[in-house]
């Protein structure tokens, strides 16, 4: 799980970025240490024809030890690259070790799934 150095007294921008010709569907949720379960702050579609296209879903602040977990679903043509950007933001501004580059190709129906959970800390 990549840990991710923040100011816990602002909130948190999250920006995703996607670099690619798939239909694309994602949803974010954050955890509070002693959350029981984690909640959604944002989900979200992208089948835009435009490339690059970003989205910027803000939460928090968040105290340390939360946690901010990603989704991301890529449908379109089989064996087709893609690539998504994500940084993490704060007053406007990248967070040391908040940005992200994933890479990958669908497999033969066209699909392919990222996730991945990050660390708040200090």
């Amino acid at each position: 799980m990549p840990a991710i150095k923040i100011d816990p007294a602002q909130p948190i921008t999250f920006a995703i970025t996607f670099h690619s010709p798939h239909v694309v569907a994602y949803r974010l949720w954050y955890k509070r240490p002693g959350d029981e379960k984690p909640s959604i702050f944002a989900t979200g579609t992208d089948d835009e024809t435009s490339n690059p296209s970003t989205h910027m879903h803000t939460v928090g602040p968040l105290p340390p030890g939360s946690e901010i977990r990603y989704l991301v679903w890529l449908s379109g043509n089989s064996y087709t690259a893609y690539r998504i950007e994500i940084e993490v933001l704060q007053n406007g501004q990248p967070v040391q070790d908040g940005a992200f580059s994933l890479r990958g190709t669908t497999d033969e129906d066209g699909f392919d799934q990222r996730k991945n959970t990050l660390e708040l800390t200090v």
